[in-house]
């Protein structure tokens, strides 16, 4: 890995969470092609390992780190492993995301799914960006891109169910509009949500008609969007969704 005469990473730093399968594994392998060092997140440092000797084998930088996105401590942790090793942050991948009430009624959820998912949906989200975005504003750049779904839009609703997880990202569409507010003084760092669409995932199940490759790209476009970009926006397939 290029390093400068600090021992510091000259090449752009990534931080992908949830990162050890999937949509987070292909947008891991995407940024690396890029020439960009990936960190890849996992609950278990083990899961991220695996990814990290793929995108190694091909030529890319990578390393993994045990990261539980709602926790602060270990958010903490991350940053000042960023800082000590890398002195750098540039894009942050909130990836990470769980939905355990598909297809259930929003009269029969329990209040606990309810609060584990906004657990780690929206408060994860919030925590990952509170610890890290020190670094970026240090470096005066950064890429903050916030995996929702189209299922959260307002617009397109037209069924019901799924409570938990739609009412979650939609909060997220809202932290993320919000987050790129009080970041409006500050144009290097842009922050966008992006909609993979329906990917043929654990989460999206064989019948899904997207590869994942086809559901990293808006994100991975998100990730490395050049000067002057827009901020506060919702995407998919590169283009402007509605809220």
């Amino acid at each position: 890995m290029q390093k400068n005469e600090n021992n510091q990473t000259c090449r752009k730093v990534a931080v992908v969470t949830g990162a050890n399968r999937g949509i987070g594994a292909q947008v891991s392998r995407q940024l690396a092609r890029q020439g960009i060092h990936v960190i890849v997140t996992a609950r278990q440092l083990p899961q991220a390992q695996q990814l990290v000797d793929e995108i190694v084998s091909e030529g890319g930088s990578a390393e993994g780190f045990c990261l539980e996105v709602s926790s602060p401590q270990n958010a903490h942790a991350l940053c000042e492993y960023l800082r000590q090793h890398h002195g750098r942050l540039d894009i942050l991948v909130n990836n990470a995301g769980i939905a355990v009430d598909q297809w259930v009624s929003g009269f029969d959820v329990s209040l606990d799914v309810m609060a584990q998912t906004f657990n780690t949906n929206v408060t994860g989200v919030l925590n990952c960006c509170q610890q890290l975005m020190p670094l970026m504003r240090e470096g005066g750049y950064g890429r903050v891109v916030n995996v929702s779904t189209e299922l959260a839009s307002l617009t397109g609703m037209e069924l019901g169910s799924t409570v938990a997880y739609r009412t979650s990202k939609a909060a997220l569409n809202a932290l993320t509009k919000l987050l790129s507010l009080e970041l409006k003084d500050e144009p290097g760092i842009l922050i966008n949500a992006a909609c993979p669409g329906w990917v043929k995932t654990d989460l999206g199940g064989d019948q899904a008609p997207r590869t994942v490759a086809e559901g990293a790209d808006t994100i991975v476009w998100l990730a490395t969007l050049p000067a002057g970009a827009g901020s506060g926006g919702l995407y998919r397939d590169r283009e402007p969704y509605p809220w």
